[in-house]
């Protein structure tokens, strides 16, 4: 069975790539879709971010990351995908995930969603979090993989 598992990754942290990892032993293949989110700036390209994704997958077989153009669900029928892994990591992700999977469900009832809750390591771990760190130059390497640290300490010297 195929699934995809869909965010902005701006940057990709720690916690997406924990919900990659563990959502690919669940499933045949994972697809990774790098989306634009309509309601946030990204401070990083598209391409950037997905050759992040890309990197920090490489030792995962069964993980695929693109880009995605426009819905979720449109992505998901193109790609014939039935399932979308989410990651919660508190109260505001759940009534968040619970509206867009309900969301999702009206515009194709054949899409379903699964939601895997973030370890308690990784629960502060969010891309707006890295994105104040880096603007203030503080230390971001607890928080993102290890080319996302690499590519970006590079950039400063």
């Amino acid at each position: 069975m195929r699934a995809a598992f869909c965010g902005s990754f701006d940057p990709p942290t720690l916690g997406h790539l924990d919900i990659i990892e563990r959502a690919s032993t669940l499933f045949d293949e994972l697809i990774v879709l790098v989306a634009t989110n309509s309601s946030k700036s990204s401070m990083f390209s598209m391409e950037q971010r997905l050759a992040w994704l890309r990197e920090a997958c490489q030792d995962l077989p069964n993980v695929t990351c693109k880009i995605q153009k426009g819905l979720i669900v449109q992505a998901c029928q193109e790609h014939e995908i039935h399932v979308l892994v989410r990651g919660i990591r508190n109260e505001q992700d759940c009534a968040y995930e619970q509206n867009m999977a309900f969301m999702n469900a009206y515009l194709d009832p054949n899409i379903e969603t699964i939601c895997l809750f973030t370890k308690p390591e990784y629960d502060l771990f969010s891309s707006s979090n890295v994105r104040e760190l880096l603007k203030y130059h503080q230390n971001i390497q607890p928080f993102v993989p290890a080319c996302v640290f690499k590519s970006l300490e590079k950039e400063r010297t």
